[in-house]
């Protein structure tokens, strides 16, 4: 995001005097002090408060101040010799400057907190949750749990965004509602930052960022029937061993569209059985596992095995059959 900068002026840096202890001496217009006469040090240069600003009206930024080898005394950008003792100014080197905290709310600083916090709760999930450890367990059954929907084909209820809504959707009725919120901008934040020029002056600047606030996009949301295949019921059996047992009492003998020879448009009412679906799982002791085919037979009832299990409950880790 882009900062927009603003530049509201350059100020009087104010100094206090080493010498007579004056303080409050402007940094730019007063290069000796106004009681005793002593020269500027400019590393007691420092902000002044927003009460004690004086504005340097007109001012051309020409470089930082340099010290005097001979006297230290902070003399222009652009002198050659020291107005104070005379000495050639060749190889002087800058002034200090004094780093200013920008005006703005102060917030605590909590990453360190919520670092150490992500560690300390990756840790305990490791040890408590992950940490794993080898052992025989006994296989102690095989279950198996047989799904077949029942789908009917007929005219159904459905709802969709206007721009969603799919071939063959009938009687719409479609109403407003909020589909997703875009960034309006809203006016800018905007903090004050002070720079020492080191010249005796600092330059004020606003720098400022856009706001943003949420506002909801409508869309047109609609409500619709489709005439296709829709499950209605579904036939379920369950039982142990490694013979899976399919339910029939109840379910149509149509198979799926695709194992059907021919497309023709059933009758409304029809019903079929959709794709059928099994649930295998391999019990132990104290936990058990879901598996694929080929793991489910890998395995007899009563046999030992060298898995993998969870270092503090004992719980089998599935993935080391």
């Amino acid at each position: 995001m882009s900062e927009r900068v603003e530049s509201e002026g350059f100020y009087e840096m104010v100094w206090d005097c080493d010498h007579c202890g004056t303080k409050g001496l402007l940094g730019k217009s007063q290069r000796h002090c106004a009681q005793c006469g002593a020269p500027q040090n400019p590393d007691k240069r420092y902000f002044p408060t927003p009460e004690q600003q004086t504005k340097v009206a007109g001012h051309s930024y020409e470089g930082s101040d340099r010290y005097c080898p001979a006297c230290k005394a902070p003399m222009g950008a652009k002198a050659n010799n020291c107005a104070q003792c005379g000495s050639p100014l060749d190889g002087a080197r800058e002034v200090r400057g004094v780093e200013a905290p920008i005006v703005t709310k102060r917030r605590r600083r909590i990453w360190p907190w919520v670092v150490a916090a992500i560690v300390l709760l990756v840790f305990a999930i490791w040890w408590f949750f992950i940490r794993t450890s080898s052992a025989q367990m006994t296989v102690v059954a095989h279950r198996w749990e047989s799904t077949i929907p029942i789908e009917q084909f007929g005219d159904h209820p459905q709802s969709a965004w206007h721009d969603q809504m799919p071939a063959g959707a009938q009687a719409p009725v479609c109403h407003r509602k909020q589909r997703t919120t875009k960034q309006i901008e809203d006016g800018e934040e905007c903090h004050t930052e002070r720079h020492d020029k080191k010249d005796g002056t600092f330059e004020q600047l606003k720098k400022c960022k856009t706001k943003y606030r949420s506002e909801p996009v409508l869309d047109d949301w609609c409500d619709f029937t489709i005439r296709s295949w829709f499950k209605v019921d579904e036939a379920k059996m369950s039982g142990t061993g490694l013979t899976v047992v399919w339910a029939t009492a109840g379910v149509p003998t149509l198979m799926p569209r695709e194992m059907q020879p021919g497309d023709l448009t059933p009758n409304l009412g029809t019903r079929r059985q959709g794709a059928r679906s099994q649930k295998l799982t391999i019990e132990f002791a104290n936990s058990t596992c879901d598996v694929d085919a080929a793991t489910w037979r890998k395995y007899a009832d009563g046999q030992k095995v060298k898995l993998e299990v969870r270092a503090r409950s004992g719980d089998v880790v599935c993935s080391s059959l």
